[in-house]
């Protein structure tokens, strides 16, 4: 690989941790707010210009439209921590026959769950029960933005290699593009297009459209190390099998996440369109805040599979431990702003004047704060174990805060109302914790893959 190269791309395996993981992560962060930023561009233009019915009809959406991104995800991610292990093993071939892989898992994922989002986007809204005034904005929302994720997707897997790589600053770049096309094309289609909700959904696929095609055209001339040629593109059975055996679990896991997010949307959707409202306010404050300590999480998974595939596992825990102080001062750092400043927050989504809305959001935001340092644990701990590839214990952790957020919504919500909706998902951030945390100190993967490494050399000793 070309050292000319290489020098805009971090190599993980080498240098101080925390540096690594600030410079690798702070790219990341960027691209995260402007992402935010243009997300909540559609929120308050919605819910400032047109209507709060148009606000809630693009919140109720907030669980499905997570399930297909979600779902994209696992093939994304998946994508990354092959490219990432073969990168820092140095096999260049390996690197282009991955990422000739890729694309094929990426138009199979777009036409697979696009027609599936398309076709499933009323039933699943009426399973919902969204309430009758917003159900037609809700459907329209999913099948524009589900729909076509073609766009998003081959964006997130040409942004998920260059990040396998070490890159997270070419990824940034378009992602800034993309939010400002979309923040445009959001004014023009709502403000002067009177489009309303179908108007926001249009802008978002356009401008992830333009983004994609621009970064992987970058990607391909700026990497020649990523270029594939025709002998890297024949279908690999163990290729497709280490894909599998990363993907499935990953999918199955996020699949879970979604199901336990439907039956709170639904639970949600039986206090009526304020409550949708206040919880699609709530959600995005949520967001807005936890960017600060997010990517730093998720950029972990990438830390830890070039070190595995570099076989360096010493580094591994080193950087556990100078991310878990990162993020501590991080999570106190959001914690504060949420319990002090709930109110201004919410009050970047809503008017004044919606009294009801306000004051769940407020109680949402607070609530959430607290339980901060639950998220930012299982965020990090799940994203050390993707990146070594031992992906089923956080399959096991997403199905305890699976069915903690189920059993605690339909519980709590009996009792308290919403106030116990909001409980249920940051209560499940706790109980997930623990399967991942005990994989991570006591499942032996360390002494496994030394094992594993000193059984090969001596393999190749004996045939030499």
């Amino acid at each position: 690989m070309k050292k000319s190269l290489r020098s805009s791309a971090l190599d993980l395996t080498q240098g101080n941790p925390m540096r690594l993981l600030i410079l690798f992560a702070l790219p990341m962060l960027a691209g995260s707010v402007f992402q935010l930023f243009y997300n909540m561009v559609d929120t308050v233009v919605l819910g400032k210009f047109v209507s709060a019915e148009a606000l809630a009809s693009v919140g109720a959406t907030s669980s499905t439209y997570s399930m297909f991104v979600m779902a994209a995800n696992a093939i994304t991610n998946a994508l990354s921590i092959l490219v990432s292990q073969a990168w820092g093993a140095k096999d260049g071939g390996q690197v282009k026959r991955t990422v000739a892989h890729a694309l094929y898992m990426t138009l199979l994922g777009s036409a697979v769950f696009g027609l599936a989002a398309f076709f499933s986007a009323e039933p699943m809204m009426r399973l919902l029960g969204t309430p009758p005034n917003i159900i037609e904005g809700s459907i329209c929302y999913i099948r524009i933005t589900c729909g076509l994720m073609i766009a998003s997707l081959f964006y997130n897997a040409a942004a998920s290699i260059l990040r396998a790589i070490g890159d997270s600053r070419t990824p940034l770049y378009f992602l800034i593009l993309c939010s400002l096309l979309n923040i445009a094309l959001d004014l023009a289609f709502v403000l002067w297009l009177h489009a309303g909700v179908a108007g926001v959904a249009w802008a978002t696929v356009i401008a992830q459209l333009v983004s994609s095609l621009l970064c992987i055209a970058y990607m391909w001339k700026r990497y020649p190390e990523l270029r594939f040629t025709r002998e890297h593109m024949p279908v690999q059975r163990a290729l497709l099998g280490s894909f599998f055996r990363i993907a499935g679990p990953m999918l199955l896991q996020n699949l879970t996440l979604s199901v336990g997010m439907l039956v709170i949307t639904r639970v949600i959707n039986s206090f009526g369109s304020d409550v949708v409202a206040a919880y699609t306010v709530g959600s995005k404050v949520e967001q807005l805040i936890t960017v600060t300590f997010s990517q730093v999480a998720f950029s972990f998974s990438i830390y830890a599979g070039q070190n595995y595939g570099a076989r360096a596992y010493g580094r591994i825990g080193l950087g556990m431990r100078k991310a878990g102080l990162l993020l501590s001062g991080l999570i106190a750092l959001s914690m504060t702003v949420m319990l002090l400043f709930a109110r201004p927050l919410a009050l970047l989504f809503v008017n004044g004047d919606q009294a009801a809305i306000l004051s769940s959001s407020v109680q949402m935001i607070r609530i959430e704060a607290v339980f901060l340092p639950a998220l930012g644990a299982i965020w990090l701990f799940n994203s050390c174990l993707r990146g070594i590839g031992a992906v089923a214990p956080t399959v096991i952790s997403s199905v305890v805060e699976l069915l903690s957020k189920i059993g605690l919504s339909l519980l709590l919500s009996s009792l308290w109302g919403s106030t116990g909706i909001w409980f249920a998902a940051p209560v499940g951030w706790v109980l997930g914790l623990a399967p991942s945390m005990l994989y991570y100190f006591f499942g032996g993967w360390m002494k496994r893959a030394v094992s594993r490494d000193m059984a090969q050399a001596g393999d190749s000793a004996t045939a030499s």
